[in-house]
Formats: C-alpha cells, sequence, structure tokens
C-alpha cells in the first residue's frame, strides 16, 4: 500500500467517523425530545386520570350534598401545577411554559405556586 491509498483511507474513515458523530449528536437530541414528551403525557396521564376518579366520584356524592351543607373544594389546578413543576418542567406564563427545567429553580414558576 502506497502513501497516497493510506492517505485516502484515513481521510474517509475520517469523514465517516464525523457522520457518525454528527448522527449521534442527533439521535442524543431526538431522544431527550422524546423522554422530555414522555414525561409530560405521563403526568397529563395522571392528571386525567384523577379528574374521572374525581368526577366519579363526584356524581354519587351528588345525591348527598343536597342533604348536606354546601361546601366547596378547593380546584386541584394548583395540585397540579406543583406536580408539573415537580416533575421538572416551567409553570411560568410565557414562552418557557412546558418546557424543562434541566433541574433548575424558576422564580417565575415559585410565584405561580405562592399565589
Amino acid at each position: 500500500m502506497n502513501r497516497n491509498e493510506l492517505f485516502e483511507k484515513l481521510m474517509r474513515l475520517e469523514t465517516n467517523m464525523n457522520q457518525l458523530n454528527e448522527d449521534m449528536s442527533d439521535l442524543k437530541d431526538l431522544a431527550v425530545a422524546l423522554v422530555e414528551e414522555n414525561v409530560a403525557l405521563q403526568v397529563e396521564n395522571d392528571n386525567l386520570k384523577q379528574l374521572m376518579d374525581k368526577s366519579e366520584s363526584s356524581n354519587s356524592e351528588t345525591v348527598n350534598s343536597h342533604q348536606t351543607k354546601n361546601v366547596k373544594k378547593p380546584l386541584p389546578s394548583k395540585d397540579n401545577l406543583a406536580m408539573l413543576y415537580k416533575e421538572g418542567f416551567h409553570i411560568c406564563k410565557g414562552e418557557l411554559f412546558g418546557k424543562h427545567r434541566h433541574g433548575e429553580d424558576c422564580l417565575l414558576c415559585l410565584n405561580v405556586l405562592s399565589d
């Protein structure tokens, strides 16, 4: 094998390695996006299950509520927001809403929870 063939093979190998590195980076970004979407869907699914359970139980309690004093229950929206924040998502108003916090606290989100 002469020098030119060796250098050509090395250049092809380097090109292939660079392409593999770019593909790996793209796949990593896609995996992160899919994991974030999966977590968001799981949280939404859990919230929907809770709402369904509450609506089923409230239907059975409706008959009893006419007989007893009507007491307002707090809405679960604050609890849902707190759960989303705990899962690592922004709950503050604006363009960050629903995006992953990457473990960092957000003062705007904390303000929403404190109101």
